[in-house]
Formats: structure tokens, sequence, C-alpha cells
């Protein structure tokens, strides 16, 4: 997936990037500039099978939701690391510009990455991945 050099990616090579990456998933919809599409991941092979959703608008951050199966909490703890709405908080502010980095290589990843410790996270507690410190409900990344 080469990016043409002093070019910024736009959200048909968005789209392209996401189906080379992954093939056996349905074609990503784009309409009026948006981006939406549907992944399976699986972070281990113990994990079951999520389906998430990506919502992509140009130079925006782009919404990462599980639609399936619903994500559980521990008893008297919120979700961790998500926005409203529960969207996934994967990165730190500037890590991710949808005009220089794919979606397939950067957030699919992370994604599947979040996955992993919210399982870990749901088990012990416990969540291993980074964090940057940010109140609940505060506009994250």
């Amino acid at each position: 997936m080469a990016r043409p050099r002093g070019k910024q990616l736009t959200v048909i090579q968005q789209a392209i990037g996401l189906q080379q990456r992954f093939p056996e998933e349905r074609r990503p919809l784009v309409k009026a500039g948006i981006l939406i599409w549907s992944v399976t991941l699986q972070p281990t092979p113990m994990s079951v099978h999520y389906k998430v959703g990506i919502r992509y608008v140009h130079r925006r951050r782009p919404n990462v939701t599980v639609l399936t199966p619903t994500l559980e909490t521990r008893p008297h703890e919120p979700l961790p690391h998500v926005y409203p709405g529960n969207e996934l908080c994967l990165y730190y502010g500037n890590e991710f510009d949808g005009s220089k980095h794919f979606i397939a290589t950067t957030i699919v990843p992370w994604a599947s990455e979040w996955l992993y410790f919210y399982e870990h996270w749901i088990s012990t507690g416990q969540w291993l991945g980074s964090e940057a410190p940010h109140p609940p409900g505060l506009e994250k990344g």
C-alpha cells in the first residue's frame, strides 16, 4: 500500500487499502466522502470473534465501535478507554492522521490490540495498554 509522495490519502484510497488488506471482508462503502466498513477481529486464537465497525470522514478521527458481541464491564467499573457511546480510544491524539496513515495498517491492528487488552481487563481488572490520563467522558485522542 504505497502512498504517492506528497499527496494526501483520500477516503477512496483508504477504502482500497482496506479492501486489499482484508479481501475476505465485505467491501467498504464510500458515500458522500464517508467510509463505512466492518471487520471481524479475533485478537487471539482463544478469543471470540468481534465484529468491529469503522466510520471515517476525511481529516477526522475514525469512529471505531464493537458491533457484536456487546462489550461487558466489570462490577462497579465503567468500560475503560472508550469515548461516549463506547467508541474505542485507540491512540494518542497525533498518532493517526488519515491523510497520511492507512486505516488498514493502523486503526484495524490497534482495534485488535484494544480487544486483547479488553479481554485481559475483563479477566483481571488490569488494563495492559499504554494510556494517557483523562477523566471519564472527556474528549480523548
